[in-house]
């Protein structure tokens, strides 16, 4: 290949990086992707697995969520409102573990890993509404042997009585 095609490739290249900082603030400041409770055609959710915060994400994550973020946009699309959490299930060993090899505490080691998926997951610009966003591990949501507090899923998830 010549170095004037290269030059020519080169100078032509879509810049993902350019545009992803011109219209993520934009999606934030707008609140794209949370529900609006008014849509023609009614209501869907979209529920992804939570990832262990055991370290930041890889390909396995944007690959698992891909799924979910063209399913919140295609029936956005489609006119319907779309309700998509993120969340992280920062209970258990995956994270324990991880946070024991690195010599950290495991609540420190969990929630700094929280915010760094969180920072990658924004960079993937996956359709969820961010202020639904919630920790297995935060005693604000989760209450006794159950797991789950009725307040936090009224908060985080819809019922058939409640608007998002």
């Amino acid at each position: 290949m010549s170095a004037e095609v290269e030059t020519e490739r080169t100078e032509n290249a879509y810049d993902f990086r350019a545009q992803e900082a011109k219209w993520r603030p934009y999606w934030e400041e707008t609140g794209v992707f949370k529900p609006t409770g008014n849509a023609a055609k009614g209501r869907r959710y979209v529920l992804d697995m939570f990832p262990y915060p055991s370290g930041d994400l890889h390909m396995g994550h944007a690959e698992a969520f891909a799924i979910g973020d063209m399913n919140t946009r295609y029936y956005k699309q489609c006119g319907y409102d779309v309700l998509h959490p993120i969340g992280w299930d920062s209970f258990g060993l995956p994270a324990e573990n991880a946070a024991i090899k690195n010599g950290t505490h495991p609540k420190e080691w969990t929630y700094k890993n929280i915010d760094t998926q969180a920072e990658s997951f924004k960079r993937y610009a996956i359709a969820v509404d961010w202020d639904r966003r919630l920790h297995t591990s935060d005693p604000n949501t989760i209450s006794g042997p159950s797991g789950f507090s009725s307040s936090s899923i009224r908060r985080a998830w819809p019922t058939a009585k409640t608007r998002w």
